[in-house]
């Protein structure tokens, strides 16, 4: 289920959206320009969300650059 993104983008919230949206599908992966497609975000702000998602631990980097959990990976 896609979450709506906010209009005024608050990384805070899409964050959130983003880590439900790798919560509820199990095994998902992305790359960062399907990630930005999927969330309707501009390029800098897709990979300000996942850095973020990245440095807290929630997600990692494959080799092949798509991002998933790390349990996923």
């Amino acid at each position: 289920m896609a979450y709506a993104i906010p209009r005024k983008p608050d990384i805070e919230a899409l964050v959130a959206t983003v880590r439900r949206e790798f919560d509820e599908m199990p095994g998902l992966a992305l790359t960062a320009d399907q990630a930005r497609r999927l969330w309707a975000l501009e390029p800098r702000m897709c990979g300000a969300v996942l850095d973020r998602l990245v440095e807290s631990g929630y997600l990692c980097q494959t080799g092949t650059g798509h991002y998933a959990k790390p349990s996923a990976a």
